[in-house]
């Protein structure tokens, strides 16, 4: 028995294989489960109480856009499953159930599905991308080639209402002191007192472009935008900007992928984190796709920069929100 209710879980599951690559099983599944784990490694504890209400927000929001049928089949580790937001609401509600503190918000539901003008093959697939913006400027990126590029440093700065605003210079992850042991060259062990922050950062500041993975109108209302680029080609449009900014970035290191989101208070073994291409779980719903531009010891990223790649109509099409 649950000391918590649990909220209807999906009928499917991911392939018993899937579930046993992962060294997971079906126990893995089942809420009972969830708060056992969570009892012995009791990893929001040392969170405060307005940290704590944001993180439920957040994974609610998250879940209400990251649970779909064709998310239930990936395994539970996955960011991208159904299956983790499942996880993530019932161990953070489960947080405030031993605090006995009230829920900032009613239960999440998963959204009725929704039908979408254009979707990817599969989730983070990345056969196409879409850049989000204002009517103006998205027409010019489709008929000119218009492409603003800005430094990553730029994000840190902006509003805490802004869903943009983020650290793109260093990533934060806090590690349960209780699982940590330091000790000095002598063997003595140090006392750990709440967390352990650990901080993955680059020493450039660097350009990036940022697009998204899916179709999903709550990123016109979370941003205010009023239209959307689809990209049916990421690969070509991928080769245009390279070559459209060799000149802006010489000897510049060119990448492009979709984000990697991270619980930043829950690792997960041999995950990825990267203070580049990785970003807090919070930010999941938007489903980055990343282009980025590192000089490498070249130069740093200063001002915004402003690409024309000339008309895009043979691999791009506008969707205008009316």
């Amino acid at each position: 028995m649950t000391k918590i209710e649990s909220l209807i879980l999906p009928s499917t599951r991911p392939h018993e294989k899937a579930i046993k690559q992962w060294g997971l099983s079906i126990h893995n599944y089942e809420p009972e489960f969830w708060e056992s784990y969570y009892e012995r490694n009791r990893y929001l504890k040392n969170i405060d109480e307005k940290k704590l209400v944001r993180r439920y927000i957040e994974v609610c929001r998250n879940f209400s856009v990251l649970t779909s049928a064709e998310r239930h089949v990936i395994p539970i580790n996955s960011f991208l499953s159904s299956w983790y937001w499942y996880l993530k609401e019932h161990q953070t509600r489960y947080e405030f159930h031993m605090r006995g503190l009230p829920l900032p918000n009613d239960l999440p539901i998963p959204r009725d599905p929704i039908t979408k003008p254009y979707s990817p093959k599969s989730p983070n697939a990345s056969d196409i991308i879409f850049r989000y913006g204002h009517l103006k400027y998205m027409k010019k990126f489709v008929e000119e080639g218009k492409i603003r590029i800005s430094p990553a440093c730029k994000y840190i700065n902006g509003n805490d209402l802004d869903p943009r605003t983020d650290d793109e210079l260093n990533k934060h992850r806090w590690e349960l002191g209780d699982n940590t042991r330091i000790a000095t060259q002598e063997g003595k062990v140090i006392p750990i007192i709440g967390d352990l922050h650990r901080i993955v950062s680059t020493r450039n500041n660097y350009y990036t472009l940022c697009l998204s993975c899916d179709f999903e109108p709550i990123i016109f209302k979370e941003f205010g935008y009023d239209a959307c680029v689809i990209i049916r080609y990421t690969d070509e449009f991928a080769r245009r900007l390279e070559e459209g900014t060799k000149e802006y970035f010489p000897g510049w290191y060119f990448h492009h992928n979709p984000i990697e989101y991270f619980d930043p208070h829950a690792s997960i073994q041999n995950q990825y984190f990267s203070a580049t291409m990785s970003k807090n779980f919070s930010y999941a719903y938007q489903m980055e796709y990343r282009f980025l531009w590192d000089p490498c010891d070249k130069g740093n990223a200063k001002e915004h920069i402003e690409v024309n790649l000339g008309p895009l109509y043979d691999i791009c099409e506008l969707f205008v929100l009316y």
